[in-house]
């Protein structure tokens, strides 16, 4: 990619980020390209950039934004094993057992008597 036909459109969080997210807009057909993998024997970035970005053709900004957008929205959503799950308090021995279960996983101990 000629430099003068490049833009950047996004910056990583890390190099896996980037590397995932470029190998996103691959399989989207958008040619992309990963700026700021030199790293320090630190581990530490080297030179201006702070962050690993994105960059693409110039032809390809829009749609290569609105995919990083639309991935964007997926990751603030809460994942599933990151939501709160309701519980009840088992009356024998107090443990805390998801809603899922009628039995306590400590005690056995049924959720309702019988």
């Amino acid at each position: 990619m000629p430099e003068s036909e490049i833009v950047q459109v996004y910056a990583a969080a890390d190099l896996a980020q980037a590397h995932f997210l470029r190998n996103m807009l691959a399989d989207a057909g958008i040619e992309a390209r990963v700026v700021g993998e030199q790293m320090s024997t630190l581990g530490l970035p080297v030179g201006e950039e702070a962050a690993p970005c994105l960059w693409v053709h110039h032809r390809d900004e829009q749609a290569a934004r609105d995919l990083l957008v639309q991935w964007e929205s997926t990751q603030a959503k809460p994942h599933p094993d990151e939501e709160t799950t309701t519980g009840w308090k088992c009356p024998a021995c107090g443990e805390m057992v998801d809603d899922d279960f009628e039995l306590c996983w400590n005690c056995q101990n049924p959720r309702k008597p019988y």
